[in-house]
């Protein structure tokens, strides 16, 4: 019953600073632990953005570039705890915020100890989704975290299936990310059962009522899934013919988001129509 669009807005531009804070960071980290530099593989979704390494930008501006976005993002955060009165929406930025620093940041380095796909899970799914709801409805929604579940999986997979070209690189300077970790094979299977999980709350969400029923379109993206882990299977020692794969799987990220999405409109159109 409520929804205000500058909240939303200023919710939109706090998380997207937030997030090229956290990007910018883990390029900086990486450049000072050597990741970047020993990864002689880089591909369009992988292995950093090469901005320092190509002298785009120098160390220093890049730290002048993250610190400015997160002193953007806190800034929003704030103004929007201050607007709303939300204890539960401070508690939700906070817990975003260090989550963000700490990716790649020392000394919890979450990435370099195999947590980097919970850490983007976390901050990708329930807290930015339920960080939007409370803004909004200042309270929290069972419904708003069951939502935000498939997204915050097939947002860590984006970071698990981009791992894989630089696992050695990775592993050579201690950031022991699950495919540095694991086998081909374990992270070939991990995969497929991590994005069939995702389609599965999907289905069963929706089904039981949890979600609005219209939500069931986001299975139309089930096929890239399989797509992806064929490519995975077929490319896993190839990087650049992995890219195909590493693109589709951005995609299905991508779709499931938007149909959840249009699922959530068509439920509200229907009962618009038939209250009317």
């Amino acid at each position: 019953g409520y929804f205000s669009w500058w909240l939303a807005l200023l919710t939109l531009v706090g998380g997207a600073a937030i997030h090229i804070g956290l990007n910018t960071a883990n390029d900086i980290f990486d450049a000072l632990s050597g990741a970047d530099e020993a990864n002689y593989t880089p591909t369009q979704f992988s292995g950093g953005s090469r901005v320092i390494q190509r002298g785009l930008l120098t160390l220093r501006q890049m730290c002048a570039l993250s610190a400015g976005a997160y002193v953007a993002g806190i800034s929003i955060g704030v103004t929007l705890v201050l607007a709303r009165g939300s204890l539960e929406l401070l508690a939700i930025g906070l817990l975003g915020v260090a989550l963000s620093v700490f990716y790649t940041a020392p000394p919890l380095r979450l990435v370099h100890r195999g947590l980097g796909e919970l850490t983007t899970a976390l901050g990708f799914g329930p807290i930015m989704v339920l960080g939007a709801y409370v803004v909004q409805a200042q309270k929290l929604s069972w419904e708003a975290f069951v939502v935000s579940v498939p997204v915050a999986i097939l947002i860590a997979l984006v970071l698990y299936v981009n791992e894989i070209p630089d696992r050695y690189s990775d592993a050579a300077v201690g950031k022991r990310t699950l495919p540095a970790r694991l086998g081909r094979v374990a992270v070939t299977r991990g995969f497929l059962i991590a994005a069939l999980a995702a389609f599965a709350v999907v289905l069963v969400a929706a089904a039981s009522g949890i979600i609005p029923r219209p939500a069931l379109i986001a299975l139309g993206a089930l096929p890239l899934a399989w797509k992806v882990y064929r490519g995975i299977k077929a490319y896993y020692t190839s990087p650049y013919e992995l890219m195909a794969t590493m693109g589709q799987n951005v995609q299905m990220h991508l779709v499931v988001g938007l149909a959840l999405f249009g699922g959530y409109m068509i439920a509200e159109l229907a009962s618009a129509v038939l209250d009317s």
